[in-house]
């Protein structure tokens, strides 16, 4: 298995986050916004699609997740709208497949 190291620091940097936030400490990040909200694009969101028979990713469900979502867990077999990719593409969030 092989994981590029910026992946893998965003990962790790998640999980050390959200122990964290758990644990009732509050993260806060200084500095300007730009490079450093992508940077800490730490919250990882699954998506339910449960009451669909064919899964599908739409715009709306990229622009109702919060600012910080920097991965999302759709179910094996989604389709995924032009519009949604090219979204999911603009907030450099990273699709992973359940």
């Amino acid at each position: 298995m092989e994981i590029e190291i910026n992946k893998l620091i965003q990962k790790v940097t998640a999980q050390v986050i959200s122990e964290l936030q758990n644990h009732g400490v509050q993260v806060i990040h200084k500095g300007t916004a730009g490079d450093h909200v992508q940077a800490l694009k730490t919250k990882s969101e699954k998506i339910d699609m449960q009451k669909y028979r064919t899964p599908v990713l739409t715009e709306d469900h990229i622009r109702r997740l919060h600012e910080l979502t920097g991965e999302i867990i759709i179910p094996s077999g989604t389709v995924i709208t032009p519009k949604a990719r090219e979204l999911v593409r603009k907030r450099q969030i990273i699709i992973t497949f359940s």
